[in-house]
């Protein structure tokens, strides 16, 4: 697994400005887990980002198109598609927006796109806010790595690099999440990670390819368990604050 580096494509914009598909998800055979429930992505790509409510609207980004679910992912409608990458949602002043820029691996920035009715329509962002610009420092306002709940506990991806503990660079595997005080969260299963989210509940919501099976060293070819795209998982905490 190796470093991604993430940036704004610059490119015209075609975009669904309502629900036009509805997709039946997956029916993977994921076991029930004790802490986890766990969603799948109704196409065969990986999830960059995941805005919500488990028990009432959820989106995910499969970086060019946004889908929508109310119904604990079991049916999602795409709302969004375009060429323009896409990161994930933000809610700011009760507007949704979508964010087409990944500053580093941190936070998001740059809205392209916003809704007032919970995501089921989305209009062109015309306005210019500082809010959503990347500022170059550590207090970007939409942080998905790592990010803080209101009681000041933290949750950042873990990466255990494959050259040894002291290794900081190279390639690395994320099996799970690290809190603020070092304690580990390992995932049942071994997953490219791709961002964090809390919602109001301050429930814990992971976003991953699908399950790794080949790892891509020691001549083992590098494959998904499920899939041949990857497609996504996300891992929502039974309980808030895990």
């Amino acid at each position: 697994m190796k470093t991604l580096l993430y940036c704004s494509l610059l490119a015209l914009i075609f975009s669904c400005n309502k629900a036009e598909t509805e997709v039946d998800a997956p029916s993977p055979d994921f076991p029930d887990y004790a802490d986890w429930h766990v969603i799948q992505s109704p196409v065969d790509r990986i999830i960059v980002g995941v805005w919500g409510d488990y028990d009432k609207t959820m989106l995910i980004s499969t970086m060019f198109q946004l889908f929508r679910s109310t119904d604990r992912g079991k049916t999602w409608q795409q709302v969004v598609e375009q060429q323009l990458g896409l990161f994930s949602v933000v809610v700011y002043l009760d507007t949704l927006f979508t964010m087409t820029t990944r500053v580093g691996e941190s936070a998001l920035a740059s809205a392209d796109k916003f809704s007032v009715d919970d995501g089921q329509t989305w209009q062109l962002y015309r306005g210019r806010n500082p809010v959503f610009e990347p500022n170059g420092g550590p207090n970007q306002p939409f942080p998905i790595n790592p990010v803080t709940a209101a009681n000041g506990t933290s949750y950042r991806i873990n990466r255990v690099f494959l050259d040894g503990p002291t290794a900081t660079v190279g390639t690395f595997e994320t099996p799970g999440v690290i809190t603020g005080i070092e304690r580990r969260i390992d995932l049942p299963q071994l997953h490219q990670l791709q961002s964090l989210y809390l919602d109001a509940k301050q429930r814990l919501y992971i976003t991953a390819t699908d399950a790794v099976c080949g790892r891509g060293d020691s001549g083992q070819p590098f494959s998904f368990c499920n899939s041949k795209g990857g497609r996504g998982v996300v891992y929502i905490s039974k309980q808030p604050l895990p």
